[in-house]
This record gives structure tokens, sequence and C-alpha cells, in this order.
């Protein structure tokens, strides 16, 4: 009996032992901050409440273990803050910024973490406030936007640029601005990773298409922004609604092609005439 005791006194000694040399070994790498052992807890506790998120164990992250996640898969990961401030997106533009991540640069964000992440560059990055919810603003962008896995390493995100859109993201004015009654205005975005994109004259690289035949731009086309870092730029460019090739009514479907950009080849995008919105904007009414 004395001797199975003292076995089993060193046995439980050695399970001791060992969680003390783990807990040592987790602390001495989690401890990199520099401020202290609850510092590194605090940073095992999101890590660990992340991944429960993640796998669906957890409905919603504080706005504390948010700004965790973004600085850990975006922040640090690939772009400083001054990427984020520059780029001057639309509110919904995050969207497109975070799929692109995913889909294009193979960033390991899962669906739910996508989401949070989104939802957090709204709200701090915002450019213009929208009277609509994140939902309808999400589903609106699905609706008119279009992008490709991109060519010579830049690729392209399209936005059909309808009344819709525009009071979705709170710029009602640029109805107007833009004459929507009569062009067809498109905003063109283009990226790469690493180096820069060249920038291009879209109304000698892009022109419209539909089932009665393809036109060019109409004049000007206009250098909505670029960033700092070149990593992006984007224009608008418009087409005449009265033009046939627009206003027939066989025009059941119609397609924006941009050739030779990163390239040579043509990146096409299609939307149906008639575009299917959320219930919320029926009867829309424009804050002009």
């Amino acid at each position: 009996m004395k001797q199975f005791l003292k076995k089993l006194a060193v046995w439980i000694a050695g399970i001791i032992v060992f969680f003390i040399l783990l807990g040592a070994a987790a602390a001495f790498t989690l401890y990199h901050s520099g401020e202290g052992l609850s510092s590194d807890f605090a940073t095992f506790k999101h890590s660990f409440r992340l991944e429960m998120f993640k796998r669906g164990f957890i409905p919603e992250l504080s706005n504390e273990e948010t700004a965790h996640l973004y600085q850990n898969k975006c922040y640090r990961t690939c772009h400083g803050e001054e990427a984020m401030i520059t780029a001057v997106l639309s509110t919904s533009g995050w969207f497109q910024v975070v799929e692109r991540m995913r889909v294009k640069e193979n960033v390991k964000v899962s669906g739910r973490e996508a989401e949070a992440i989104i939802k957090y560059l709204d709200e701090k990055f915002p450019k213009i406030k929208s009277r609509f919810s994140y939902e309808v603003r999400k589903q609106v962008h699905n609706s008119v936007w279009r992008n490709d896995i991109g060519q010579g390493d830049i690729y392209c995100d399209v936005i059909l640029v309808s009344k819709e859109y525009l009071a979705s993201i709170g710029a009602d004015h640029l109805v107007n601005e833009y004459d929507l009654d009569h062009y067809l205005v498109f905003i063109v975005n283009f990226t790469v990773h690493d180096g820069e994109v060249p920038l291009s004259q879209l109304d000698e690289v892009i022109t419209f298409k539909t089932p009665k035949g393809e036109m060019k731009t109409t004049p000007p086309w206009r250098l909505r922004f670029q960033t700092a870092d070149k990593h992006h730029y984007e224009g608008i460019v418009r087409f005449d609604r009265s033009n046939p090739v627009i206003a027939s009514p066989d025009a059941i479907w119609h397609e924006l092609l941009v050739k030779d950009i990163g390239e040579k080849g043509t990146r096409k995008f299609r939307w149906d005439r008639d575009i299917k919105y959320p219930d919320e904007m029926a009867n829309l009414k424009l804050n002009l």
C-alpha cells in the first residue's frame, strides 16, 4: 500500500510539474508586449474567445475583441493604418476589400470573422453616414458590385452606380452630380497588392456592351482617387443612356468591358438591366 501511495504521489507531482512547466512556456511565449502579464493574459483571453466565435460558440464579439481580430488579421499582417485612411472608400467599399483579401490574397479569415471585420472598418473609417442598416447596404452593394480574380496581379472591382446604391451609402446628392437620368455610370477600381498600378486612360480601355452592340465611354472619365502608395486607384466612367445600345428594349443585360489592364485580355462584368434591390429600397425617396 505504501509503495502504491508513493508511486501515486510521484505521479501527481509529475503532473503538477508538467503543468507548471507548460504554464511557464505559455507565459514565456505570450510575454512579448512589455506591458506585463496582465496584458498577455488579456491577449490569451481574446484569442480564446475569437476561436470560439470563429466556430460559432459565441454569437458576437465585444468592440475590444473585434479590434483585436482586425489588428491580427489585417493591420499587423498586411497593411498599416495609413493604407486604411488613404483608401478613401465609400462605406460599402469595405465589403469588397475584405472579400478581395480572402479570395485573391488567401488571407485566412472565416466568414464570421470577415463579417466582424467589415463592421469594424465600416464604423472606424466612415466616410458617409447612411440611413439604411448594415444588412440593407450589404445587399445593395452585392447587387451592383462585380469583381474579378486579377490579371497580371492587378484585379478590378466595378460598381454600377444606381440611385439605390448612392442612397444606401448616404450619398443621395451624387445622383444629380453624376446625372444618372442621362448617363449610366460605373465606378472602376484597380488594385495590386505589391508594387504600383499604372494609371490608364479609362476611356481608351473601357467599353460598354449589350445585345444591341458595343459603345465607347462618354467623355470625360474622372479619376476619383489614387492612394499614396499607388496600390489602388479608382475612376468613374459614364455612357449616354439615349444611345440605342442602352435604350433599346432588347438590352436586357449589359456588360462593362475592361481591356489590357495588367496583361493582354478583356475582363467582362455583367448585370441584368432589372436589378433586384432589398424591399427597403421600394418607393425610394432621395435626400437631394
